[in-house]
């Protein structure tokens, strides 16, 4: 019989209750290995053009938005296995070199992000970024200061804009205009979108005003409206932008993906005087100074014909097929709209974008240029279709709006 004071009988007891140290160190290197695993499985996801290896939704924001995270968490896993190779030398090893060799995928991944970005003159927090800190991008952070009707249809529908005054703006000028158009295909979509955004713009010392438009459906298509409207906005928005403590010979035009193609097509037409409006202002349709765009769909019928569920979206705005309606798609063409007089013109376009393949941005800017116009090209690498449509702090958003801010300031400074 062993009592429980005998020495020996709590030494063998103990030996029974507690695992050994390199069962518990082959525990841990389970669970590290599963780590290893995902940071690789996410680096061939970001390598691999079109790969959705970790699902539909994560896979096209795995650089972007989780990038950052992920390297953190594979430097981790890479320090910690080296540490327990003594106990299961083999698998330590192995799990090391699965995670050292993601992570350098992903840091690689995140470092072409990183410059590019910084290479056009806006900037990133990493702290930020691997955080994930802040509202996200599409948020609808509180209501605006005004909203009021610009316009009400035909039909009877009422169209607002929703005003935004600057918080920042120098006491001794009126503040510098940002006139945005949202995205949605056409078809989605509402100028409360981006509320998050626009109010950190308004903040920063911008009058912020987004625009409301009719929205395509089934037998309804919007091709030859949606771009009036949005230009009897602009006008408004210069009639009344004193009003609101804005300067109507500083307006910046801006839009992501269909709002960018009614941003250049308005801004483009009414520099060479064709836009229509529809409606009557005691003042024309303004020349926007610049026009600031995300991912535009300037080039329809190329992303008809390759964009990856955009069929929809195009035929719903234009009513037909390229070959159907010819005319329609050259008239929300970004080509066919230039003109020397173009104001200057930034287009950030993700190279990996499914949506709206780049090529078709990337000959519109070409075009622009021999034309004389001064556009500016920001190539996002790893990026999809709406890269920053993640959290404020995420890596994507704060490349799109670093260099945007960035960018329209410089055009309404001086």
């Amino acid at each position: 019989m062993v009592h429980a004071s005998d020495p020996d009988g709590d030494a063998g007891s103990d030996t029974r209750r507690r695992p050994s140290p390199a069962l518990a160190a082959g525990v841990v290197l389970v669970l590290l290995a599963a780590a290893a695993a995902f940071v690789l499985l996410a680096a061939l996801t970001a390598l691999i053009p079109g790969s959705a290896l970790l699902g539909a939704t994560m896979s096209p924001v795995v650089v972007t938005v989780w990038g950052p995270l992920l390297v953190v968490l594979g430097l981790v896993t890479t320090v910690v296995t080296w540490l327990l190779r003594r106990a299961h030398r083999r698998l330590a090893t192995a799990v090391t070199a699965t995670a050292a060799l993601g992570t350098l995928a992903l840091a690689g991944a995140v470092a072409a992000v990183v410059a590019a970005t910084l290479g056009a003159g806006g900037s990133v927090d990493p702290l930020r970024a691997i955080a994930l800190t802040g509202g996200g991008g599409s948020a609808r952070d509180g209501a605006p200061d005004a909203h009021p009707v610009y316009l009400t249809t035909p039909g009877g529908q009422e169209l607002h804009l929703a005003v935004t005054r600057p918080r920042g703006a120098a006491a001794d000028r009126p503040a510098p205009v940002f006139v945005w158009v949202h995205g949605g295909g056409w078809a989605t979509g509402s100028e409360l979108d981006r509320a998050a955004d626009l109010r950190r713009l308004a903040e920063a010392g911008w009058l912020v005003v987004s625009v409301e438009y009719t929205l395509s459906a089934p037998g309804r298509p919007t091709w030859d409206v949606a771009g009036p409207q949005v230009a009897c906005a602009l006008a408004r928005v210069a009639e009344r932008a004193g009003g609101y403590g804005g300067d109507p010979g500083r307006i910046v035009l801006a839009g992501d993906s269909a709002g960018g193609q009614l941003a250049t097509s308005v801004g483009y037409r009414a520099a060479s005087g064709s836009q229509g409006s529809a409606c009557t202002t005691p003042v024309p349709v303004p020349v926007p100074r610049a026009i600031a765009t995300l991912y535009p769909a300037v080039d329809l019928a190329d992303t008809h014909r390759r964009g990856e569920g955009a069929q929809a979206f195009a035929v719903g705005y234009t009513g037909g097929t390229p070959d159907q309606v010819p005319e329609r798609y050259r008239a929300v063409s970004g080509i066919d709209v230039i003109t020397p007089a173009a104001p200057p013109t930034l287009a950030l376009v993700p190279t990996r974008d499914q949506l709206v393949p780049p090529a078709g941005a990337e000959r519109f800017v070409d075009a622009a240029r021999v034309a004389g116009v001064a556009v500016e090209r920001v190539d996002v690498p790893f990026a999809d279709h709406a890269f920053d449509l993640g959290p404020a702090g995420s890596l994507g958003h704060q490349t799109a709006w670093s260099v945007l801010e960035r960018w329209a300031g410089e055009q309404v400074s001086g």
